[in-house]
């Protein structure tokens, strides 16, 4: 593809052009001015023509002749006229003068906008062009044919369109089952009915669809029944229920997948429930022999895989005992050991044990005891021969 270069186009900012009325330097027009100065003429005129009237009427001792009032009268509404038609005229002119300005700005409005159709039609004309004008007059020669044909031709046409539509929406649906995508198939025949309507190839096809689909389904559900059950097998429920759970999503109108749903969760309740006797018992039984090394390490175990429980309590309760239990029974064993070492004459091994415990135990009563006998342990164990 070729890059484009930008061109210049001219930018409107909209912004409205000066009044020349108003602008600086603006002289009015000298026809305004003419008609100004004789309107103020004229009402000047017959400003002192009233006055005069008034001043003359005011000094005559005599009744006033009405032909003088109306001549008096008179003059005064034609100045008063003709002031009325010099200031007319004066705001027409302005009038006129403003509709002139507003015709020039209009033009040059004008102007721009077709300045930046012609840049873009510019712009236009130079980017690619992506109709295939080609494909568009054969479809229209093809449309043209097609009308000018005789109704039993065009008749004929339409059924081998119809013949070719249908074969290869057939056809499309058929690798579409063969696929396992039941959806697309189903959208295959749906365009064909919308299309053309029913008929009986179409509802044959849908009929395999749907046994297609209805095989797939029983499949699918059988080996997701054989994995479950093998998953149970070696205790991996997590596992066993996510796949009900996937197998229910995927066939939400199956009945099959909700039962192995509450079968997986039934049957994880009666195992956990039969090995948390089992594990209680078997920490009882510890208990009641004395080893209570095992005892803790069960109690412990009890206690991470079921945290929540009234037995589960009672153990957290007696673990801390069974704990001390198991430091006193170890404590024992090792002095017994320390015993055997001596009547054997192993002192350096007897040393090795007391020391630990020294260690490990500083505040029991065999550490107590032991710190009287070291310095005679250490003694023996110098003069002992060291072993090779």
């Amino acid at each position: 593809m070729s890059a484009k270069h930008d061109q210049d186009v001219p930018i409107d900012m909209d912004v409205p052009p000066a009044d020349p009325l108003r602008a600086p330097g603006h002289r009015e027009p000298t026809a305004v001015h003419a008609l100004i100065a004789i309107t103020a003429f004229i009402g000047t005129v017959t400003l002192v023509a009233l006055v005069v009237s008034i001043v003359m009427f005011a000094l005559y001792d005599q009744p006033i002749p009405a032909m003088k009032v109306l001549a008096a009268a008179g003059l005064l509404a034609g100045g008063c006229t003709a002031c009325g038609l010099m200031i007319a005229a004066v705001t027409v002119i302005h009038q006129l003068q403003r509709l002139s300005e507003q015709s020039a700005a209009l033009e040059q409005r004008t102007a721009v906008l077709a300045e930046q159709s012609v840049a873009q039609a510019r712009d236009a004309s130079s980017a690619p062009d992506t109709f295939d004008t080609s494909e568009l007059l054969r479809l229209l020669t093809e449309i043209r044919e097609t009308l000018v044909l005789p109704a039993d031709q065009r008749q004929r046409r339409f059924q081998n369109m119809y013949q070719a539509e249908l074969q290869k929406r057939l056809a499309d649906a058929e690798t579409f089952v063969a696929s396992g995508d039941f959806h697309r198939a189903r959208a295959q025949l749906k365009i064909l009915t919308d299309r053309f309507g029913p008929n009986e190839r179409v509802r044959a096809a849908e009929a395999q669809v749907e046994k297609a689909a209805r095989a797939a389904q029983e499949q699918d559900i059988r080996h997701a029944r054989e994995r479950i059950k093998d998953l149970m097998g070696l205790n991996h429920w997590d596992q066993a229920e996510r796949l009900a759970r996937e197998l229910a999503d995927k066939y939400p109108t199956a009945a099959e997948p909700l039962g192995f749903i509450e079968h997986v969760c039934r049957e994880r309740q009666l195992y956990e429930q039969r090995h948390r006797n089992r594990l209680h018992d078997e920490i009882q039984q510890f208990v009641h022999q004395r080893r209570w090394q095992e005892a803790a390490h069960a109690t412990k175990q009890f206690i991470n895989t079921f945290p929540v429980g009234p037995d589960t309590e009672a153990l957290q309760a007696q673990l801390e005992t069974l704990e001390a239990n198991v430091e006193i029974q170890t404590r024992q064993q090792l002095e017994q050991q320390i015993k055997e070492c001596i009547r054997q004459q192993q002192y350096w091994d007897a040393l090795a044990l007391a020391r630990r415990i020294l260690a490990d135990y500083p505040f029991s009563p065999q550490a107590n005891a032991l710190r009287n006998q070291l310095p005679r342990l250490e003694e023996l164990a110098r003069n002992q021969e060291p072993q090779t």
